[in-house]
């Protein structure tokens, strides 16, 4: 039974997304010399990975592969997840840094919880911002991380759900 529910978890189109995204952030965290953990069970869990540099400096790296919204200059996710961020640092003091893979703009941007929040004012818009169950943060809170290959975004765009649309000027 527990097969079943695994492969039925890893075999969502979501799933093998954000598992390609994990790998591509992993990619670029090994490279800065961070050995990276993760979660060994399938399913939700509270971060995706643990990265340790130097045995002396420790980050729980989220990764959230989706591409930026369209009609604002920002991007956001769950507000139960980011107040769960939240907690991670302080409970036990380790930062929590949110990559976004990005297939829309092609690359890999993202940044601390603490630098993600700081207020910004964008097109008479408040940011951060609640829309529904989610908290937006503006693209210009990002750090630009990595470009993505055009492999990468063409096989994030055929295990997306996402239209496209409309991208206005940001």
């Amino acid at each position: 039974m527990v097969t079943t529910q695994a492969n039925s978890w890893s075999s969502k189109t979501t799933v093998k997304k954000g598992d390609y995204g994990e790998l591509l952030v992993d990619k670029f965290l090994e490279s800065k010399g961070y050995v990276c953990y993760f979660p060994k069970t399938d399913g939700p869990h509270w971060f995706d990975r643990l990265a340790v540099k130097d045995k002396s400096k420790v980050i729980a790296a989220e990764v959230k592969t989706k591409a930026r919204m369209n009609k604002y200059p920002a991007t956001g996710f769950n507000k139960k997840h980011y107040l769960e961020y939240k907690r991670i640092y302080e409970n036990h003091k380790i930062h929590v840094f949110v990559f976004f893979v990005d297939e829309m703009l092609g690359k890999i941007y993202g940044n601390f919880i603490q630098k993600l929040e700081q207020p910004q004012f964008i097109g008479g818009n408040k940011y951060p911002m609640e829309i529904g169950d989610v908290i937006v943060f503006p693209l210009i809170n990002m750090t630009d991380i990595a470009t993505l290959s055009q492999e990468d975004v063409k096989y994030l765009k055929s295990n997306s759900q996402r239209n496209y649309g409309y991208l206005p000027n940001s």
